[in-house]
């Protein structure tokens, strides 16, 4: 499908689609995740059109590159809107980009951000789907400290919005507890320069604590795993991490993910009948968008939670319709209260804050192994 700048639509009063701006990253740190996404979002569609559509319009997406400059990427959305082509927003990508989206379409349309984040989004008609830090950072850092006796730890982010905001609540969040936080260190998006790197593990060494907190995105936390087990860390700090899935361990590789841990809602290793469903139509999807391999044999990864929030998301931007395609209002409505089954399980939204069940994982090799529930 052509990039948004290059379509040309009729007033949507006169369409017989549900037209979405489909933001996903396609290049920079969180391109890694973009294929998935995809495919999540195709079968995401297929499924709603299955039942009846959205107010009886079939799905359509026009996709915009959320991987590049956020008011570029915001620019693009507003043209849209401003020209009647879209009806809506979502998608999986970062908050600098959320941030940038919601100042263009607040109270226009809604806007589904399926991402977990930092927390605290309040933008009219902007619905926010994913974990928040408490539910998904300090559960875990709790739990490790029962189960693994790790108290001290030291925070590697990138430098934006979601790495600082997270790392504030969760600094707030351990507030009367034992255990601390020794330092931060946040880095540019798209570090490749391994000196880079190196001056984040002295820091790291120099701080001396029981792990490490990474909030790093996509490409930037393959760079630092590697570099981490490179450095021999590995063996005796360990790793926490709250943005990491199926698709950057396996990039990472296995010498790479000796104590790591890592939190999300969902995990391809769910062991319950909607997590097999949806791992199962995630294959199809992705196979379908992007090729498959030798005649049954399917080419796709284990779906990670980038691609599960991303057809979560517009399951709930479709829900909330009522008897016509979702407005402002239905998202309104939506923000004080409302429910949906997700393929990891039942989530509830009030007052904007999504509340998901949350497990905690560790990496064995490129594998991940769900070992408990920590919300």
């Amino acid at each position: 499908m052509p990039d948004a700048a290059a379509r040309t639509e009729r007033p949507r009063s006169h369409r017989n689609e549900f037209r979405v701006a489909l933001a996903l990253p396609r290049r920079g740190p969180a391109g890694i995740f973009g294929l998935e996404c995809r495919a999540a979002a195709e079968l995401a569609a297929a499924e709603i059109d299955a039942a009846g559509g959205v107010a009886g319009r079939s799905v359509q997406f026009v996709h915009v590159d959320a991987g590049g400059d956020p008011a570029a990427v915001a620019g693009s959305i507003r043209d849209l809107v401003d020209a009647g082509s879209v009806d809506a927003v979502t998608g999986w990508h970062l908050s600098n980009a959320r941030q940038a989206i919601a100042k263009v379409v607040g109270g226009r349309i809604p806007y589904v951000y399926a991402a977990a984040y930092e927390g605290g989004e309040r933008s009219d008609g902007v619905l926010c789907s994913g974990e928040v830090p408490g539910d998904q950072i300090i559960a875990s850092l709790r739990w490790l400290r029962t189960e693994l006796r790790l108290r001290r730890w030291f925070i590697v982010g990138n430098d934006y919005v979601w790495p600082r905001g997270s790392a504030a609540a969760t600094r707030a969040g351990l507030e009367g507890t034992d255990i601390s936080i020794l330092g931060e260190r946040f880095v540019p998006l798209g570090v490749d320069d391994p000196q880079g790197w190196d001056r984040v593990l002295a820091d790291i060494v120099a701080a001396d604590p029981d792990g490490v907190v990474t909030l790093l995105v996509g490409s930037d936390a393959v760079r630092f795993n590697r570099a981490f087990a490179e450095s021999g860390l590995d063996a005796t700090v360990t790793r926490f991490s709250p943005f990491t899935d199926e698709t950057v361990v396996l990039a990472s590789g296995s010498p790479a993910t000796r104590n790591l841990f890592i939190s999300a809602g969902w995990f391809a290793g769910l062991a319950s009948a909607s997590a097999a469903e949806f791992s199962a139509g995630f294959s199809r999807a992705f196979d379908l968008v992007n090729g498959t391999g030798p005649i049954g044999e399917s080419a796709a990864p284990q779906p990670g939670t980038m691609a599960e929030t991303t057809y979560s998301g517009l399951h709930l931007l479709a829900g909330i319709a009522t008897t016509s395609v979702p407005t402002v209002e239905d998202a309104r409505r939506a923000f004080d209260g409302w429910g949906w089954d997700s393929p990891h399980g039942p989530v509830d939204l009030e007052r904007g804050a999504a509340r998901h069940p949350v497990h905690l994982a560790v990496a064995r090799g490129v594998e991940l192994d769900v070992i408990a529930r920590v919300h």
